[in-house]
């Protein structure tokens, strides 16, 4: 530490001593300032001489801004003692802005923060989190500043959690301690800010929950799996899930698999319009948790071979028997689009990156008749198959990661007449066996999600945990007592 800051932090304690927090606060504002600007001409200095004195004005600068950093929260800890907080930094300027006047006067609001911070505690995705919630307990009671700086501290924790969740599910809701604690941004924070100052913090709350109506009805249930010894196995499967259904809106509109489930359910405006059974991924080759949207429709299409399918599945077969391309249908392409014989390809010399592509044809591909196309970074769609016996299946992960729909006929029988193709024209173009696309004319959101279990009118559902998901989350480290208060 320099001669500078020794003297400026003996003063600070000094002055610590005999005024309140909020006084010093203002003391640092009033005391560290931004240097006076320079009356020295710039432009009479060589381009080395500009360099080195703005260096040396921004390194000024950054350190009376970490000194007045300092001097906050020294000031927020004269104010509530020294406590564990994810976000001293933050908690120190907010409250020094504000005076040090509380912010959770609305006491619904706090109510409806807490409930949902216990549910994301006991999902067992954060133990910082429940380490919060914890520390916010022994000082409830005592309803003051040091009550209301820990709430707002675990808020900070919620508020970033849930604006990023959805972005984040296949990281953090499918594996262990990936979820850390980040602050929200400061846009986010002075929208929080905005809410408090206009009493409109409960309506701000509600929105930074969701709307589906099978997390309401879970997460009201875990009160009751909680005893002295924890929560109980069903409680644990249904904690984590509620914050999987969290991720999906209320089944209104859009597409939803519940993969685990192997279901598709379709819904227009409340009514379902169309239920499937499908196919997703084997577990060596998993379906992504992901939203996007349905964004056209492919009559006969064709099928281009992933090349990790192609690696891992066609090569090691063609090695053995080069007849294995003709006998299913498969065209063995150059980068040129040519033919390539695959009687002429000298097999032991293929590596691990096979240099060519893998084709079926329009019409009698493994896709079927239909490709439901919709933007995704791992290649993920959803489609029809020729082989339909699979679907009588009970386990039906087996795909390479795609959704293979059994009632794609009808799906594509809805969305093509969206796009004004009668019936007749779909039977022809499928005659035709000829790659036909139709953009679609309606918003069709897609949810493929993972759920195993919830509660659906009073009734726990639970579904086999085909990928294992849910034995990575760990529940330890909570303080159940304290979940079931504020549950």
């Amino acid at each position: 530490m320099s001669k500078g800051m020794v003297k400026l932090s003996a003063l600070v304690l000094s002055l610590s001593m005999m005024v309140s927090g909020c006084a010093l606060a203002d003391w640092a504002k009033d005391t560290v300032s931004s240097p006076h600007p320079s009356t020295l001409d710039m432009s009479k200095l060589s381009p080395e001489e500009r360099a080195k004195l703005e260096a040396e004005i921004k390194e000024d600068q950054a350190r009376l801004a970490a000194e007045k950093q300092a001097m906050l929260e020294m000031s927020l800890t004269h104010e509530i003692g020294e406590q564990s907080l994810q976000f001293k930094p933050i908690l120190a300027k907010l409250y020094a802005d504000n005076k040090y006047d509380l912010l959770w006067q609305d006491k619904s609001a706090e109510k409806q923060f807490l409930r949902e911070y216990a549910a994301m505690v006991a999902s067992g995705i954060s133990k910082r989190s429940a380490k919060s919630l914890e520390s916010l307990s022994q000082v409830e009671q005592n309803g003051n500043l040091t009550y209301d700086v820990l709430l707002t501290d675990a808020f900070l924790d919620y508020m970033y959690y849930s604006k990023n969740v959805s972005q984040q599910a296949q990281r953090w809701l499918y594996a262990s301690n990936s979820y850390k604690p980040q602050a929200p941004s400061d846009e986010q924070i002075q929208q929080w800010l905005s809410a408090v100052k206009n009493n409109d913090l409960l309506t701000y709350v509600e929105g930074l929950s969701t709307d589906n109506s099978h997390y309401r009805q879970t997460i009201q249930a875990l009160s009751s799996m909680i005893s002295g010894s924890g929560l109980t196995p069903t409680g644990k499967k249904l904690a984590i899930n509620a914050q999987r259904l969290r991720v999906i809106p209320d089944f209104h509109n859009g597409i939803f698999v519940n993969i685990p489930s192997y279901q598709l359910q379709y819904y227009r405006d409340g009514q379902l319009m169309l239920e499937s059974r499908v196919i997703v991924g084997k577990d060596q080759r998993r379906t992504p948790v992901m939203y996007s949207k349905l964004s056209n429709v492919v009559v006969n299409p064709p099928w281009n071979a992933p090349p990790r399918l192609v690696n891992e599945d066609i090569v090691p077969k063609l090695r053995r028997d080069p007849g294995y391309a003709a006998a299913h249908g498969y065209s063995i392409l150059d980068s040129k689009g040519n033919s390539v014989d695959p009687y002429s390809i000298d097999w032991n010399k293929v590596g691990k990156n096979f240099p060519y592509r893998i084709r079926q044809a329009p019409g009698d591909s493994a896709l079927g008749n239909y490709k439901f196309n919709m933007p995704s970074s791992d290649a993920i769609y959803l489609h029809d198959t020729p082989n339909r016996s699979l679907f009588s299946r009970k386990d039906r992960a087996l795909s390479s990661g795609c959704v293979r729909v059994e009632k794609s006929s009808q799906l594509a029988d809805i969305l093509l007449k969206e796009a004004g193709w009668s019936d007749n024209r779909k039977q022809s173009v499928l005659a035709s066996k000829k790659t036909t696309s139709a953009n679609i004319r309606s918003d069709n959101p897609v949810f493929l999600y993972y759920v195993t279990a919830w509660v659906e009118n009073g009734q726990t559902k639970v579904l086999p945990d085909i990928y294992k998901y849910d034995n990575v989350i760990g529940n330890s480290e909570i303080n159940w007592n304290i979940v079931k208060k504020y549950l």
